[in-house]
């Protein structure tokens, strides 16, 4: 197996992979090849295209929310099922190629997300400083290591520990994020395949664009999903790019293809929406959902019984 991620190695991608392999089989981790990219973009179209068999990919962060560059290239390719998520802890630190006092520095560079997730710091701290972007975190330690030292200097890069441990540069400062515990979710991702079976505690994404823009059609989706007692996790909306006011939405919800009560859901979506299913996969922490006895498996099987009892009874046309 070849797996792409968001790289270079010892971003919070690659670190959410190593963790994903760890679950495998030692045979099968142990023939793994880590395949870095330089955008989800770039990995999935070389996954659809066949040159990778799998890809990590950051989805969710407890502070930003959803990652829109990995929903919105999710949501553009119909050959991709998401098999399995991964949580990581994230905690940032600023880096430098040598030991300097923060006053000295002039530009820090980092993700986007991670710049969001230190911006009360930076204030604080560096309220002079350019903000750059990068393409990752890992990236941007690895620039700021590979750069001569007279280009160095003033520079800053935010990336994990572990980043600035693997490409030598010094730590100035250390759990600058703003949000102590906070968390990012990743998925694995792989070119259409078997959607894992059901382990009682699974989470299913989906991609839905509702029929018209008119009042009420975000209510009648969000009731097709209660009648059958289904919660969402998380619902987001994401622009389709063709004209300002048409959106989809990126949603998560509790539950698994195979349960009764989400199969009807989707079906009722189907009826009336265009939607994109994503994967049913085990959810990270393991905690099981909590189903209504009238929502059951049993609830569904015993009216699909009866129906079909009394469609017996119809009579022939002649």
């Amino acid at each position: 197996m070849r797996y792409g991620f968001l790289g270079p190695e010892t971003t919070f991608t690659h670190q959410a992979l190593l963790q994903a392999l760890v679950e495998l089989p030692a045979e099968r981790s142990a023939e793994a090849e880590l395949v870095p990219f330089t955008s989800v973009a770039t990995a999935t179209n070389a996954l659809v295209d066949g040159e990778i068999d799998a890809i990590m990919a950051p989805i969710e962060n407890s502070v930003e929310g959803g990652v829109s560059g990995t929903l919105d290239v999710l949501a553009a390719h119909k050959r991709i099922t998401i098999v399995a998520e991964q949580i990581v802890p994230i905690t940032f630190v600023l880096a430098a190629k040598e030991p300097s006092a923060l006053s000295a520095i002039r530009e820090v560079a980092s993700h986007t997300h991670a710049q969001a997730q230190v911006q009360r710091w930076l204030r604080e701290n560096l309220p002079s400083a350019a903000i750059l972007p990068a393409s990752s975190t890992a990236g941007a330690a690895q620039a700021l290591a590979e750069a001569e030292p007279e280009e160095a200097r003033g520079r800053a890069a935010i990336c994990s520990p572990l980043a600035a441990e693997h490409f030598g540069l010094a730590v100035l400062a250390r759990g600058i994020e703003d949000n102590v515990g906070a968390q990012t979710r990743f998925v694995l991702v792989t070119r259409n395949d078997r959607i894992p079976a059901r382990t009682g505690a699974d989470k299913t994404t989906l991609v839905v664009q509702l029929p018209a823009d008119r009042p009420g059609s975000l209510l009648e989706m969000l009731e097709t999903f209660k009648v059958n007692g289904v919660n969402l996790s998380r619902i987001e909306s994401r622009p389709l790019g063709d004209a300002l006011g048409r959106y989809s939405f990126s949603i998560d919800i509790e539950g698994h293809l195979e349960d009764r009560r989400v199969a009807s859901a989707l079906r009722g979506l189907h009826r009336s929406c265009a939607v994109t299913y994503l994967g049913s996969y085990p959810r990270a922490d393991g905690q099981r959902t909590q189903i209504d006895p009238v929502m059951a498996d049993g609830a569904y099987d015993a009216g699909n019984e009866w129906v079909q009892s009394l469609s017996r009874m119809i009579a022939p046309q002649s």
